[in-house]
Order: structure tokens, then sequence, then C-alpha cells
């Protein structure tokens, strides 16, 4: 089975994980899938500190983080995936949360589209390139965060798991169970991964009991080239 494949069938409970509802469910998921929580309130404070920011986000699943993006003055942001019923559950999430807030959030500056990052094409420049949960899934992350860094002008955000000598395991044996597959890193290998894609400023954060945010200022980067 391929990563595509695994979150066509499986878009539905993927999105459950995020629940708003004030349930014991929504609760344990806080405590037991912590980092899904604190990666996105990462990037959300990312984003924020860039006004009126153009977002492209890879991977963007059902579409929660495109809309946290917005509510934190994001102008526009482009949600990406390769699986169509994780993009329409974004566009139903978007679409609800925009009617819910009168326009101020969602639909009216989210767009969604099923494709490929890899063979994406546009001659938009983002302002930032955010992935969450994606590179959980990638075994060659160096042309994935090249890409990345040529569709973004100011900032890269990227999640990453930690090879937790627990949770990692039991995880790769859970996804290798469905056909899925599922990569692990160490804060030092992250640092090669970001050298070799040309980003040695990357700044390398821990979230959570193992996983790490990648975050790159481009400017900084083509301002020194």
């Amino acid at each position: 089975m391929s990563v595509e494949s695994y979150f066509q069938q499986r878009a539905d409970q993927f999105h459950a994980l995020y629940g708003e509802e004030a349930t014991w469910q929504r609760w344990l998921n806080r405590w037991l899938r912590a980092g899904l929580y604190e990666r996105a309130e990462i990037a959300v404070r990312e984003i924020g500190k860039i006004p009126g920011a153009s977002v492209l986000d890879v991977g963007c699943g059902s579409g929660r983080n495109s809309v946290l993006f917005v509510k934190v003055g994001a102008r526009r942001v482009l949600g990406i995936d390769l699986a169509e019923n994780m993009v329409r559950l974004a566009r139903r999430f978007s679409e609800a949360h925009d009617a819910a807030s009168n326009g101020q959030t969602g639909s009216g500056r989210t767009e969604f589209i099923c494709a490929d990052f890899m063979t994406f094409n546009s001659d938009e420049k983002f302002d930032a390139a955010v992935a969450l949960g994606v590179f959980d899934y990638i075994a060659e992350p160096v042309p994935v965060l090249r890409k990345m860094a040529s569709v973004a002008s100011k900032k890269i955000i990227a999640s990453f798991p930690g090879s937790s000598p627990v949770r990692a395991p039991l995880r790769k044996f859970r996804y290798a169970v469905r056909g899925c597959p599922v990569y692990f890193y160490t804060e030092g290998g992250l640092k090669q991964i970001f050298v070799q894609a040309g980003m040695p400023q990357a700044r390398i954060v821990r979230y959570a009991s193992s996983g790490f945010m990648g975050i790159v200022e481009l400017t900084s980067r083509r301002g020194a080239e």
C-alpha cells in the first residue's frame, strides 16, 4: 500500500484525531498525541510573525492547520495533498469555519488541490511553505526540502518525528502491518539533512517527547548569497 492509498482510506480517522468537541476522546488524544497539537502551535506562531502571509500547506490533510493559519492573519493558504478524500474533507472543513465566522476564516482565503507536491508547478511564490506530519512518510527528505525552498520566499516550517526508543518501533510496526512506510530522525541527522538541502541555518526545535521542528528563515539565507 502506498502512502497515498493509506491516507485515502483513513482520511476520516485522521481528521477525527483533531476533534474539537469537548469529549473524553479529544482529551485522550491531546494526551497521547500531544505532538500533533504542539507542532501545529509552533507553526501557527511562526506564520503569525509574517503579516498577511501567503502559505503553501504541503500535505495539508483535512485542512485544520490551513484554517489555523488564516486565523492568525494569513491572507491566503493553498493546501496540497495526495489523497483526494483528505482534500474533500479540507474543503468541507474550511467552508464550515468560514460560514461560522461570517467569512473571516476558512474558504474565503483557503484553496485545496489534490496533487503530488514534487510535481507541483506554480508561478506563485509563497511567503512560507509548511509541512506538518509529512516527512514521517518520505524516504528522501532532501529533495522535498529543496522543493519547499523553491516555492517559498521567507520561511520553511516542517515537522519530523524523533526516534523515540519506545514509540518509534511500535509505530513503525503498526504502519508496516498496513503497508505504509514511516521514518524517524535524530537531531544530528536532521541537521545534516538541512545542510545537504542547502539550509545550514535551519533552527531545530524539539517538541513533545521526541519530535523536531525545522524552521528556516530564507531571507537571511538569500541575503548572504
